[in-house]
């Protein structure tokens, strides 16, 4: 089945291709659904949406039952059996039950002008969701928008008499086709998430087909993510985005839906990749499947895009984050650390600290990374972390509506994390809540800045004596954090922690990154780094990650999808049975290298390093010199730049990893702090094993079942 893997189909139908020996007669293969003859629903496969030289059938089976069906290919005395297995296309396939309660369009709390929320279509309609169906189903439309001509270019609806409209743009696709720029709009839902699919067709022609796509497509698919990262819960009211001209008017399809939106998802990858791989079989059921899919998206559309990627390779072929950020569980070490204990320990002090004493300790950019940026941020990891689509009467309260909704992003994925009751908080709960990885045990908060010389001992002491963690309910508390062990094993296991295992290691990945250190920005440039850091540890080198900096307004959107897509085409035509990690490396465009930009646009073409001795003055290079990379609370702690050490393994205290002579009454204070032992960073995390486990499912899915 194509492109969705044969256990996992939904809806109903499935696209079955049959690869043709070179000789092969058409004509003389027969095919059965379950002992049926179905022989009339399979022609030959258009050449060049084969994307390599062979032949092949394609068929579309429709009204398959749920559950377990038999497809059965013969030529001559030649036959092969295949398994299709049919999930319903509401849902759940691999990303476990369905989360409850769960808030459909029409249901969701009104907006801030206190209207209902709504979903813009694009073609000046909205969907108002009043008269969802079960699990949030909404009828399926087609709209066709148009692109117009004159100074300022919009899109906009084409008349309902099916006439052409005088300021009807035309555009040239990549294949060099001059269409008219018409752009046939499907809207529907699909996994209770409203998707969208995007693609240049026009309307005086036939209805696209498997077998005869459009003559403005390309052949090629990019899927966008959005940003963010909050509880799911509910439906959404907007996708990744489209409607994108930069992408359309070249001749690529655009699809996404509601739940790859990581604020509206629940910052729950799996559900977004889910989404995804069924978003993706609507497609080619209607056009016939992409010759390869291309992850668009920035911050927390990158996080998706680089987890989905490694733990459900297949799905997208390539990336292009933006905005980078490796995954939410290692980036919420940055905001919860900032937001709680830090901002609440050196925002205290009397006399107050200088601001350049404070930032010392987080190696940021400046004191306001944290103090107004990563601090304020909503608080992902805490149980009142609540979208405002979330009505307010259903939300968790410990008292007054103890059995709410939970809105930190354990509570809405734990069908992974699983739950457990936190009976040693107050008032103790009434049922069990999503497990926590979230860890500071034995963290040395400023060492480097000690080493350095840029916080004496007392203040090194004092910070560590007294800036404690926090509970499940992300309330501060005196004793430092403690992650569920469950919980630390099952993200480094799943993959919900990005390393270069899985299929990451084979996927082509350009990493754009504007640069925002210099305004206090929470999107630092060092995140780049980390994500490229864990592919060098796991893999032995990051062949397949190339790292772009520059200022806005700069953007490589459209020269990284051309590159990407060159890129692509090269991997699908290299027939050598090469290791796959090296054919991605050969594969690689000659131009496409690390590189930055300067404010003129001029390109500095040299390797994008970061110098893990030297975090509080990262400029040797020319690019480093423009776009200096800044660090985080836990590397000046001491941490690897890999970032990723949930609950790091103790050692002893030893007075050689000291750049300074402690008195003998503040080497006790330490070890009074420190009485468990400190981080040893020189070994992995507790757990930590990189993800070479990849499609696992949550349920109801049998096939690679996690437990």
């Amino acid at each position: 089945t194509v492109p969705t893997p044969a256990h996992l189909v939904s809806g109903g139908t499935a696209l079955v291709r049959v690869e043709l020996p070179p000789d092969a007669d058409a004509a003389a293969v027969t095919v059965s659904l379950n002992g049926t003859d179905v022989t009339s629903a399979f022609r030959e496969a258009p050449a060049k949406r084969l994307g390599r030289p062979g032949r092949a059938l394609l068929g579309l089976l429709e009204d398959l039952a749920e559950g377990d069906s038999t497809v059965r290919v013969s030529l001559g005395d030649a036959q092969a059996d295949l398994t299709v297995t049919n999930y319903p296309i509401t849902g759940p396939i691999f990303s476990g039950e369905h989360l409850d309660p769960y808030f459909c369009l029409g249901e969701l709390a009104p907006g801030r002008d206190g209207e209902a929320r709504r979903f813009a279509i694009g073609n000046g309609d909205v969907l108002l969701g009043e008269a969802h169906g079960e699990d949030c189903s909404l009828d399926t439309r087609v709209d066709f928008v148009y692109r117009t001509t004159g100074p300022e270019p919009t899109f906009a609806p084409m008349p309902e008499d099916g006439s052409s409209p005088a300021d009807l743009a035309e555009t040239t696709t990549t294949e060099g086709r001059r269409v008219r720029y018409i752009v046939r709009l499907e809207t529907g839902t699909i996994n209770r998430a409203i998707y969208q699919t995007a693609a240049l067709v026009d309307p005086d022609t036939a209805a696209p087909t498997p077998w005869a796509p459009p003559d403005g497509w390309n052949g090629r698919l990019v899927y966008t993510y959005g940003g963010g990262c909050e509880a799911g819960f509910f439906q959404g009211t907007g996708t990744g985005g489209v409607l994108r001209d930069n992408i359309l008017s070249q001749g690529y399809a655009v699809a996404s839906s509601t739940l790859n939106v990581n604020a509206q998802g629940g910052c729950n990858d799996v559900l977004s990749a889910e989404t995804t791989m069924m978003v993706k079989e609507r497609f080619a059921e209607t056009y016939g499947p992409p010759l390869h899919t291309v992850g668009w998206g920035g911050s927390g559309g990158a996080m998706q895009q680089l987890l989905i990627a490694g733990a459900y390779p297949g799905i997208l072929d390539g990336i292009l984050p933006t905005l980078t950020f490796p995954d939410a569980i290692t980036y919420f070490i940055d905001t919860a650390e900032c937001r709680l204990p830090l901002r609440n320990f050196l925002n205290n002090q009397d006399p107050p600290l200088p601001d350049e004493v404070k930032n010392a300790i987080g190696g940021w950019s400046m004191w306001e990374v944290c103090d107004r940026s990563l601090g304020p941020r909503p608080n992902r990891i805490g149980p009142d972390d609540c979208p405002a689509s979330i009505p307010v009467e259903a939300r968790y309260h410990p008292v007054d509506n103890p059995d709410g909704v939970r809105c930190s992003i354990y509570d809405g994925m734990r069908n992974v994390f699983g739950t457990r009751r936190y009976d040693e908080i107050e008032p103790t709960p009434v049922r069990e809540f999503g497990r926590s990885p979230q860890d500071n045990v034995g963290v040395q908060y400023g060492l480097e800045a000690l080493n350095a010389g840029l916080i004496d001992t007392g203040l090194f002491l004092d910070l560590n004596e007294q800036v404690g963690g926090w509970d499940i309910e992300f309330r501060w508390r005196p004793e430092r954090a403690e992650g569920d062990p469950e919980a630390i094993r099952i993200a480094y296991e799943t993959g919900r922690v990005t390393s270069g295992g899985g299929g990451l290691a084979t996927t082509p990945i350009i990493d754009e990154r504007s640069y925002l250190d210099h305004q206090a920005n929470f999107h630092a440039s060092y995140y780049s780094f980390v994500t490229r850091q864990r592919l060098i540890r796991d893999n032995g080198h990051a062949d397949n990650y190339v790292i772009q900096r520059h200022v806005r307004p700069i953007s490589r959107a459209d020269e990284n999808l051309a590159l990407m897509n060159d890129w692509l085409d090269a991997i699908a035509l290299d027939e050598t049975v090469d290791d796959p990690a090296m054919k991605v490396a050969r594969a690689k465009p000659a131009g496409l290298q690390d590189a930055c930009w300067n404010d003129d646009g001029l390109e500095i073409v040299e390797p994008a390093v970061f110098d893990r001795d030297a975090i509080f003055d990262n400029t040797e290079g020319r690019c480093n010199e423009l776009y200096p990379p800044h660090a985080g609370a836990r590397i000046v702690a001491g941490g690897p730049l890999t970032s990723d050490v949930l609950k790091c393994q103790m050692k002893p205290i030893d007075a050689g990893d000291y750049a300074v002579t402690f008195t003998s009454e503040e080497m006790a204070r330490l070890e009074t702090i420190f009485v468990g032992g400190v981080c040893d960073w020189s070994k992995p995390g507790v757990g930590q094993v990189p993800n070479t486990r990849t499609w696992l499912s949550y349920g109801p899915s049998p096939v690679n079942r996690y437990e």
